[in-house]
């Protein structure tokens, strides 16, 4: 059954997937052109909004009890992926906004990248489940 789970997980990981790709593929010359820069706290929201929708599915999948194969190996890897992204994206927020006094140190552009390609992945997994 589709919930309104799987359609937001599979535009977010297409979002993700964007994200991250693109400037991979611009940093190593294989296309010429990448995505414009972003404010930060516009890449925090999305990744709030990321981990969430990780989250949700890494609970609901976890939940059905239907996870086996591939989806029992995937659920405790969104999990955590879901956990890592929540903090990269909430610390440095919450330290703009004065609510905490200490941040995570700047990612290499290219982890985030990564993090993000592996996000769309798992979300595009996620929303595929059931379908």
């Amino acid at each position: 059954m589709m919930g309104p789970r799987k359609p937001v997980s599979l535009i977010l990981g297409l979002v993700f997937l964007a994200f991250g790709i693109i400037p991979l593929l611009n940093q190593f010359k294989v296309i010429g052109f990448s995505i414009p820069a972003l404010p930060n706290i516009v890449l925090h929201v999305i990744s709030i909004i990321g981990a969430v929708i990780l989250l949700w599915d890494a609970i609901s999948e976890g939940s059905m009890g239907m996870a086996m194969g591939i989806g029992a190996m995937l659920t405790p890897a969104t999990f955590i992926m879901a956990l890592a992204l929540l903090a990269i994206g909430l610390i440095p927020l919450l330290n703009s906004l004065g609510v905490i006094g200490f941040n995570i140190p700047q990612l290499a552009q290219i982890i985030m990248n990564v993090l993000y390609v592996a996000t769309g992945g798992l979300l595009l997994y996620g929303g595929t489940q059931g379908m």
